[in-house]
């Protein structure tokens, strides 16, 4: 029996997303596929399905490298019609006539997990890109449904992804590592719509993403009911398997491609968290409340709070950071987004408060 430890596919999943012009009226409506290659619509590990706005379907297809186009038509439905249908992060155009939504996709050259059920949102500034997933419980899929959804862990890992940049800030280690060319910090939530990315319990993620990937340290920080920090799970990006958990209070090194130190936190035992860095301060990220959001500290000083409402209905993030010291330093931060895939719009910025 062969247990070769390196295992390639010819074949990939590329999911395509239909977005109903009216939420929570049901019925998959026929569809159908040709191609002048193997390609099929797949229904193994419920990668077909429906939600309340959408309708989600995988095709599996050769990898293929040239001008390799798969021809779909969808028939009418009499409930709703279709609004806009997407594939790997583009919207797609289609026609729509005689009964039927007809359209194309190419697949030339995809390669690796199919990426049209993301919708993410991202922020980068000098050393620190921070990513936002658009989650709704009308899209929830995989391990999540509307019975378990999780909207606090949510909120949670929002607040303190924008809690760690502002940490991150004062700490200076964006431009740090932007000046010495060391990579740059990631700050990741978790997403609740994806078959094929699980990303399950809810968490949130403060990698150190070396200028490769290969190597990255990539804590996955789990939250509990409640949204307060309970572990932290530490993986290197690139090598399968190996992974440490970090008990509360044992400090998470994290150290540059040469083995300098960088940065460090550690869980605390109310559900929070400390950071700090060589020589540096400890700046606390308390755990979150959906009254306060999360308050933040310094050498136990208090120093602000950070309050975060996230509208994906409408695309839209207000963010506000209220500095303890004076008004000088608040912040109001507004992000608007395509709420099919998060593709930001516009930022306005207001530190005037």
């Amino acid at each position: 029996m062969s247990d070769f430890p390196y295992k390639s596919s010819k074949y990939r999943y590329t999911a395509i997303r239909f977005i109903k012009s009216k939420k929570g009226i049901f019925g998959i409506p026929k569809i159908n596929i040709s191609a002048d290659f193997e390609c099929e619509i797949t229904k193994e590990n419920g990668l077909y399905y429906e939600t309340d706005g959408e309708i989600v379907i995988y095709i599996k297809h050769f990898i293929l490298k040239d001008a390799c186009l798969i021809s779909i038509d969808v028939e009418d439905s009499e409930e709703y019609e279709i609004k806009n249908i997407l594939c790997e992060g583009k919207y797609i155009a289609f026609d729509h006539s005689s009964n039927k939504y007809i359209f194309q996709i190419e697949i030339s050259g995809l390669l690796g997990p199919t990426r049209t059920l993301y919708a993410h949102s991202i922020l980068r500034e000098d050393g620190i890109t921070l990513r936002v997933e658009e989650n709704d419980i009308g899209r929830c899929a995989g391990k999540y449904d509307k019975d378990t959804y999780p909207q606090t862990q949510i909120d949670a890992s929002v607040h303190y992804t924008f809690a760690a940049r502002e940490v991150l800030r004062h700490m200076g280690i964006g431009k740090y590592l932007h000046d010495n060319h060391l990579g740059y910090i990631l700050l990741l939530g978790f997403e609740t719509c994806n078959e094929l990315h699980p990303d399950y319990p809810p968490h949130w993620h403060l990698i150190f993403r070396w200028p490769y990937f290969c190597g990255s340290q990539a804590p996955h920080i789990y939250i509990d009911k409640e949204g307060k920090m309970e572990s932290n799970v530490t993986y290197i990006d690139g090598i399968s398997g190996v992974c440490r958990k970090y008990q509360t209070l044992e400090w998470c090194k994290m150290v540059d491609m040469y083995g300098a130190d960088v940065i460090a936190f550690r869980l605390v035992e109310d559900g929070g968290m400390e950071l700090t860095s060589p020589g540096g301060n400890t700046y606390k990220i308390a755990p979150y409340s959906r009254e306060e959001g999360v308050k933040v500290y310094c050498d136990e000083r208090y120093i602000g709070n950070i309050t975060v409402k996230n509208d994906t209905d409408n695309g839209q993030i207000k963010l506000l950071w209220n500095n303890s010291d004076c008004i000088q330093g608040s912040y109001k931060e507004i992000i608007e987004y395509d709420q099919y895939t998060g593709t930001i719009t516009k930022i306005e910025l207001d530190d005037s408060k």
